[in-house]
């Protein structure tokens, strides 16, 4: 039998996870740190799998734009949110710089996405924080 951490779900890879018992001993499934949910997110995001990007997000979900407001909450927004994006394609980011300490993850991405009525193509830098709670994201804000 294959260990989960050692392999993969859906593809990405589960580095970082860790194993808490559970109360029958059993063990749990493996619970990812911030640094390795953002890089999940990330995967899912760049190939528009949108239930993949989804699963790493609590189903509270806050965004929080630049100046401390929630541009948003919960996972029923989150989704349609981003199932747009995804439908439209002509979009991408790399991370540059990743920062992480316990439950915490920044990113510094560049980011671009094409105007599907007029081909501009947009992009910029941003700094992305990612906050986890019980193994997944429940906060995350964009600094532009």
């Amino acid at each position: 039998m294959t260990d989960p951490i050692e392999g993969a779900r859906g593809g990405l890879s589960l580095r970082g996870a860790t194993r808490e018992p559970t109360v029958s001993g059993a063990p749990a499934p493996p619970r990812m740190s911030a640094a390795a949910l953002a890089e999940a997110q990330l995967a899912a995001y760049l190939v528009g799998d949108l239930d993949g990007f989804c699963a790493c997000y609590a189903d509270d979900v806050r965004v929080i734009g630049e100046s401390g407001e929630v541009e948003l909450e919960g996972m029923e927004r989150f989704r349609a949110r981003y199932a747009s994006l995804f439908a439209r394609g002509g979009y991408g980011a790399t991370v540059n710089g990743r920062l992480f300490l316990a439950e915490h993850c920044v990113d510094l991405e560049h980011w671009w996405r094409v105007d599907p009525e007029t081909g501009a193509r947009f992009e910029g830098t941003a700094l992305i924080r990612y906050s986890v709670v019980d193994g997944k994201i429940a906060v995350v804000q964009f600094l532009r």
